[in-house]
């Protein structure tokens, strides 16, 4: 089928509706549309704008003008039926709110309900009688009032009709989720002074000799306007409205509710058409399935019989949402497509058939418009052309241009030699659009996936920065969102024991670290000596996915091919590789080429340091194979070259026994620090030796006894010991409590080791926190001038050594070394108390 070449222009638009509830109501250059909300537009077709927006208290179902054009009729969802002025299009005293540059709002008061029924359905208003459907308890009523001039209104009259049982009829489940309300139309008959007096779509009528066959001599004679009922069940219910009730041969009131015909689906339209020279010679009813009936008199035969009437059924391409029709066209849109009957053809095959109940399926012309739910019109302009008003289910209201001679069949129609043609190239050009649409949808998916990833790293370094590798936040246990804490072990492989570091990165956030992200692991020595010039190194650890609450577990050594140096420092932190937000089968890989060499982002997360006193083994916890004991002069040297000092290989002056140093602290200072609850002196000592070796990270069981023997990381025997003195001559408040943690070994490297780590744990604990004292303590002056005069004599025994240093010599090296470790001895033989 060949489509009519029509144009559509755009009007306006009001929003997404349903098409069960736009309503469209036309006259002259305004129009009256709701699309099932409170808001009633009123458009000018010329000026092409909305002009004024009546506002309602509720949902808007159906629309109607009063005769003289003055007043809206408009039947709400709460059954309120409102009466109101329609105001000026230019400016109205009831105006509240300016809606938009192009219309005004005018809000409906309460007090123009005329009419308060919920189980209305339908309503018309003709010949100033206002007149009502409504259905209750399966009966359909229609009442009949006088037009709103006083109220209460007055009743008229009242008829019934039962509804009818629908189960009979062919109505599929699709037609019973569409609503179909009734449909109220009033025919008028050719010469009324309605018809006369006021030309418009909005009063169709018939030509005078079919309104008789039809409606009967009565309706005629008093030219009656007849209301037409489409009810949902099918039936087209009729009754004059002017005609006096007649009483039955018992007295009682008769209805004049009479059938015309029964289409046995829901009524959509109801029209008149075919102008002859009395008028429209034909009745038109479209069903919402598409069947069409058409109703026309019969001419007089030749043997001068009277005239009759013909009932001719007809199929369309349903189903059917709206339809209007002009002298010789019908216009109904089916939703997929907007057609045009023509429906003079329909009458003459009918005609020669010779039937008048065969239902005939005809073909109708595309107009080539979809998603129609309302039509208004049709009407012919200016130039010649007829145009009709169309809403969308988009909410757009639509001109529908059909071309100038289109009525007598001269459309423009494209050669059916060319139609196979037309139908390849327009397949290629989809085809080519639809691999363009797949291309740049495919691109646009890969960007919102790299736009996706780059937002997660920015989030994941944000939170990453806000933590700048806190080594005061790891050291105090304090829980980060992402964070990387670290464990020292010994374990052993092939009968060699070696130090490694377990490092545990945990996702607390609410961040997922996806591919691209690497944990980066340096191992920075602090010991300064031969062979230690960039012994520095960097472990790095590429992961796929670590989801919120996942852990990663990754082992590195810390003997280097130097062998095990401590003190070190780790530093732990998150790299990520910007080439990883580009997915491998990119389809433009430029910008993920550029960022090949340079392109990654390095966020810190935490600093560990590992000492003597993490790489400690308690007895009975490994094999003691492979234990070197080593002399104190091999101590001497590794003390001497822990600081940084080279020497060569000497004899250097042996001492036996075993070394010892010690620290003291204040009794209330570690208990305050370390919150601890004691009050007995072996819990204390106890409690504050857990805290130095940490059992419970390693693994190890705690420790029981203030006293614990070790061996160091070179194999030789060690021994901690903490326990509480009282010094009495200390302060001048009286006697202080101090724990002393005493270090004893034969290995001079072990004691400075553990010493210096001792010192770091206690620099940590009083940096991170303010003790809060309620008093500071009050020293003794003799015991602080005893302090620095052995300082003082001890300064001076070192620049003695210093001096002979100067001069050279092996026999001054060696004894140089003496004094210095003698010096050291001293050093911490008798420490000051940490307050």
């Amino acid at each position: 089928m060949d489509a009519v070449r029509c144009s559509v222009e755009y009007l306006s638009e009001f929003g997404d509706c349903q098409s069960h509830s736009v309503r469209i109501v036309q006259d002259g250059t305004s129009l009256f549309l709701t699309s099932g909300d409170r808001d009633v537009l009123i458009f000018n077709v010329q000026e092409r704008r909305v002009t004024t927006v009546m506002q309602f208290d509720a949902s808007v179902i159906n629309l109607a003008l009063s005769d003289d054009k003055h007043r809206l009729y408009a039947l709400c969802l709460n059954g309120g039926l409102y009466c109101t002025l329609i105001p000026p299009q230019i400016s109205s005293s009831s105006v509240l709110v300016n809606k938009s540059s192009e219309g005004v709002l005018h809000t409906v008061p309460d007090d123009s309900i005329v009419l308060k029924n919920a189980s209305m359905q339908a309503f018309t208003v003709v010949e100033k009688i206002l007149v009502t459907l409504s259905i209750h308890k399966s009966v359909w009523s229609f009442d009949l009032y006088e037009e709103p001039g006083s109220r209460p209104l007055h009743k008229l009259a009242c008829f019934q009709v039962v509804t009818l049982n629908t189960c009979c009829l062919s109505i599929t489940e699709k037609d019973k989720s569409v609503s179909s309300p009734p449909v109220l139309t009033c025919i008028y008959p050719e010469g009324s002074t309605s018809v006369s007096t006021h030309k418009s779509d909005l009063l169709p009528y018939l030509e005078p000799h079919l309104f008789r066959l039809l409606f009967g001599v009565d309706a005629s004679l008093v030219n009656s306007p007849v209301i037409l009922c489409g009810l949902p069940d099918g039936r087209i219910c009729y009754f004059p409205l002017l005609v006096p009730t007649l009483a039955g041969p018992r007295g009682e009131q008769r209805s004049p509710v009479r059938v015309l015909q029964s289409l046995e689906q829901p009524v959509v339209f109801i029209g008149t058409c075919i102008s002859g020279e009395h008028g429209p010679q034909c009745l038109v009813a479209v069903g919402q399935r598409g069947k069409l009936l058409m109703v026309k008199s019969k001419q007089t035969s030749l043997e001068g019989k009277k005239a009759d009437y013909s009932f001719n059924e007809h199929s369309v391409r349903g189903p059917v949402l709206c339809a209007c029709v002009d002298d010789k066209w019908l216009y109904y849109s089916s939703l997929n497509d907007l057609h045009a009957l023509q429906l003079t053809t329909a009458s003459s095959s009918s005609e020669a058939t010779g039937t008048e109940s065969q239902l005939q399926a005809l073909t109708s012309d595309s107009l080539g418009v979809c998603r129609v739910i309302a039509l208004a019109g049709p009407y012919t302009n200016s130039r010649g052309s007829v145009q009709l008003l169309a809403v969308s289910l988009s909410g757009r209201l639509l001109c529908v241009n059909l071309p100038q001679g289109s009525e007598n069949r001269n459309v423009p129609r494209l050669p059916s030699s060319l139609a196979g043609q037309r139908v390849k190239d327009l397949l290629a050009s989809i085809a080519n659009i639809w691999e363009r649409a797949e291309s740049l949808k495919h691109k646009l998916q890969e960007k919102n996936c790299s736009l996706k990833r780059l937002n997660q790293v920015i989030n994941v370094c944000s939170l990453l920065l806000d933590n700048h590798g806190n080594e005061k936040a790891c050291d105090v246990g304090t829980k980060l969102p992402i964070s990387c804490r670290g464990v020292a072990r010994w374990s052993s492989l092939l009968r060699r024991d070696s130090l490694t570091l377990t490092c545990v990165l945990e996702n607390s956030s609410g961040c997922t670290l996806e591919h691209g992200w690497t944990l980066c692991i340096q191992v920075h020595p602090l010991s300064k000596g031969p062979n230690m010039e960039g012994s520095s190194r960097t472990y790095s650890f590429p992961f796929k996915k670590l989801d919120s609450g996942q852990k990663l577990d990754v082992t590195i050594p810390l003997e280097s091919t130097g062998g095990l140096s401590l003190p070190v420092k780790v530093y732990c932190s998150l790299a990520f590789s910007l080439s990883a937000l580009f997915s491998p089968e990119a389809s433009s890989p430029g910008v993920s080429q550029l960022l090949t060499e340079m392109g990654s982002i390095s966020a810190p997360l935490s600093t560990l340091t590992v000492d003597w006193l993490d790489a400690l083994r308690l007895e009975g916890s490994f094999s003691h194979g492979n234990i070197r004991h080593n002399t104190v002069t091999n101590g001497i040297q590794a003390f001497l070259h822990s600081r940084g000092v080279l020497t060569k290989d000497s004899d250097t002056t042996t001492k036996s026994g075993p070394i010892t140093v010690m620290v003291r602290v204040s009794s209330e200072l570690l208990k305050t620090k370390l919150h601890l609850s004691a009050t007995r002196s072996l819990e204390t000592c106890v409690s504050v030796l857990n805290w130095l070796v940490s059992p419970e990270a390693i693994g190890q069981p705690s420790v029981q006894s203030p006293v614990i023997c070790a061996y160091s990381p070179d194999g030789c025997s060690v021994k901690l010991l903490v326990k509480e003195v009282t010094l009495g001559d200390f302060c001048s408040d009286g006697p202080l409590e101090v724990l002393e943690i005493r270090v004893e070994s034969s290995s001079v490297a072990a004691v400075c080791g553990l010493h210096h780590a001792i010192l770091r744990h206690l620099q940590v604990l009083l940096r991170d926190s303010a003790l809060k004292c309620g008093h500071i303590k009050q020293l003794k002056a003799q015991s602080l001038f005893e302090a620095v005069r052995h300082v003082e004599s001890l300064f001076k025994d070192l620049q003695d050594a210093q001096n002979q240093a100067a001069l050279g010599g092996t026999m001054k090296m060696k004894k140089n070394s003496e004094i210095l470790f003698r010096i050291f001895l001293q050093l911490r033989a008798n420490p000051l108390v940490i307050l």
